[in-house]
């Protein structure tokens, strides 16, 4: 499922926003589905008629807000399902067959998500001979697909599982000369 709404009025406000819901079939069917919004703004100050007596140098300033979410389901197939295999042993002189798991499947792994929300400023001037770009984010990543060692008393070695979070923040600058 996919839903995306645009609208802008007179190039100086701009609003998009996207509404993503993505099923994989890597997760037991209570956590197949994942929704993912995000939303955008921009405001073109340029445009704006109080701007006017700046049009002979300054070509665009804008800002720009943004929020969104995405999802991570790139795991291994069939972490969520018991799994089994045949193995044959000796049992005094003759092979018996017998049914074993061979995963520790984990019923209650879900989407990894990533949310993100940036703010912008661009700016545009002397006919485009310079232009700098200004962005700060933050990406918040929880629920992190990790495969998580057991205890061998378990009988396993690992085990899928949704552990920990992750805070990235940056500045990024960008001038054109």
């Amino acid at each position: 499922f996919f839903a995306r709404a645009f609208y802008s009025y007179n190039n100086k406000y701009m609003f998009t926003a996207t509404l993503r819901a993505d099923g994989s079939s890597v997760f037991a069917p209570k956590n197949r589905w994942g929704v993912f919004p995000s939303f955008a703004a921009a405001w073109t100050i340029s445009n704006e008629s109080w701007m006017s007596a700046t049009k002979s140098w300054l070509d665009n300033l804008k800002l720009r807000i943004g929020y969104g979410t995405v999802g991570n389901d790139r795991i291994t197939s069939y972490q969520t399902a018991d799994l089994y295999s045949i193995y044959k042993y000796g049992h005094g002189s003759s092979s018996v067959a017998a049914l074993m798991t061979n995963s520790c499947y984990n019923p209650d792994l879900r989407w990894e998500g990533a949310t993100t929300i940036n703010a912008g400023v661009d700016i545009s001037v002397f006919n485009g001979r310079i232009s700098l770009s200004i962005d700060a984010f933050q990406k918040d990543t929880k629920d992190l697909l990790l495969q998580q060692n057991l205890a061998y008393v378990s009988g396993w070695e690992s085990q899928w599982q949704n552990v920990g979070k992750i805070r990235n923040r940056g500045t990024e600058i960008s001038l054109k000369t």
